[in-house]
């Protein structure tokens, strides 16, 4: 990886923290549609003019298009759409949050069926997200790796 390109995704993740921080906090406020546009502004950075795409990808293709040296967009882009759920939820707009929480927790899936070891912050989303989805939401493919995953211990990395 290049310079320049290692320098683009250190700003890239900083953005990505702090617009994290911006979120919790509007949600705290009981901001929830600026929180929206936050989530929806920071995906269109974290995936740029391939959001539409991996919008309508299963998970598997959307991390194959990815590509696996690239895998901390996904990762990104999975943890927004948890904060989408979360907001989702406390909305009342149960039938989205699904959809956002489901997604996530496929986009987790796909990324250790992969073959791509799961970070410590994958495993604390997995295990928030899991609870709040109902299983048959869940394509069965990932639902059988999470099932897997859940199996095993978490890593403390």
């Amino acid at each position: 990886m290049s310079v320049v390109q290692r320098d683009y995704i250190e700003r890239m993740i900083e953005q990505f923290a702090q617009a994290i921080g911006e979120i919790v906090q509007l949600v705290r406020e009981g901001h929830f549609d600026p929180a929206l546009m936050v989530v929806r502004k920071t995906s269109e950075l974290v995936l740029g003019p391939l959001l539409p795409v991996l919008e309508r990808l299963d998970a598997a293709s959307a991390v194959d298009l990815i590509g696996k040296h690239d895998l901390d967009r996904v990762r990104m882009y999975a943890a927004l759409l948890g904060e989408e759920g979360t907001i989702r939820e406390m909305r009342g707009q149960t039938a989205r949050a699904q959809y956002c929480c489901s997604r996530a927790l496929e986009l987790y899936a796909a990324i250790s069926m992969s073959g791509a070891p799961l970070k410590s912050a994958d495993w604390e989303r997995i295990v928030e997200l899991q609870p709040r989805v109902d299983a048959g939401t869940i394509d069965s493919r990932y639902h059988a790796e999470l099932q897997r995953l859940a199996s095993q211990t978490a890593p403390r990395a």
